[in-house]
């Protein structure tokens, strides 16, 4: 996709047809499909505190979190809010997104961190190397990925949207385990099943939008 047409795409979600200032940017990604961005990178954060993963900076990690759907501002909005089982073709272009992020991101590459890149690339990739879309396995996927990724299943699944109801903690506890050493970093998803409740419960005090970096 060409930088002009990404730029373009962007009237998907009301939003001009030029860069935006990086501040209004990452709130806008962030605040996408009624904050769930936003809960990514604070759960991915807690995932770390849980798992005492030290080297791994905080503020990236949760500025990763925010922005790994970048690539859903160019898909439309009806195949992302749709009440319904996606067909094969609408599967196949949400499956675009991490790359279309990257389309996006061209016009804030001097400041995003590789591990950031890596993140809006990589979410989708599965442990067991079945994920899309470079069929990355295990730790060919990058810790901070491998986090994220948890991190957004557990909001997926946890959160309420206008298109379904939240899972029960029990459930998304029996799915972690499930995909433990499948979708998720085993050592990861096993911490997050056993301390899924205090997951979910930090999540409550997360705002569905912010307005600013600062908030």
């Amino acid at each position: 996709m060409s930088g002009n047409q990404a730029t373009g795409a962007w009237t998907e979600h009301a939003l001009p047809p030029k860069k935006l200032p990086l501040p209004d940017f990452v709130c806008h990604v962030a605040n996408m499909d009624e904050g769930h961005g936003l809960r990514v990178g604070h759960v991915a954060q807690v995932i770390a505190d849980l798992a005492k993963i030290d080297h791994i900076d905080r503020a990236t990690l949760k500025l990763a979190g925010e922005l790994h759907d970048t690539g859903k501002l160019l898909i439309p909005e009806e195949i992302l809010q749709a009440p319904r089982s996606l067909t094969d073709n609408e599967k196949t272009t949400v499956q675009r997104h991490p790359l279309l992020g990257l389309a996006v991101t061209q016009w804030y590459s001097h400041v995003f961190t590789q591990d950031i890149l890596d993140t809006i690339l990589m979410h989708h990739e599965h442990w067991c190397g079945t994920g899309y879309p470079l069929g990355l396995k295990g730790e060919n996927i990058p810790q901070l990925v491998r986090i994220v990724s948890l991190a957004d299943t557990i909001d997926a699944c946890a959160s309420r949207r206008r298109y379904k109801a939240p899972w029960s903690t029990p459930r998304l506890q029996e799915y972690l385990r499930e995909e433990s050493g499948q979708s998720f970093d085993p050592h990861l998803a096993t911490i997050c099943a056993d301390k899924l409740p205090e997951i979910v419960e930090s999540m409550q005090a997360i705002p569905t939008t912010y307005s600013s970096l600062a908030s």
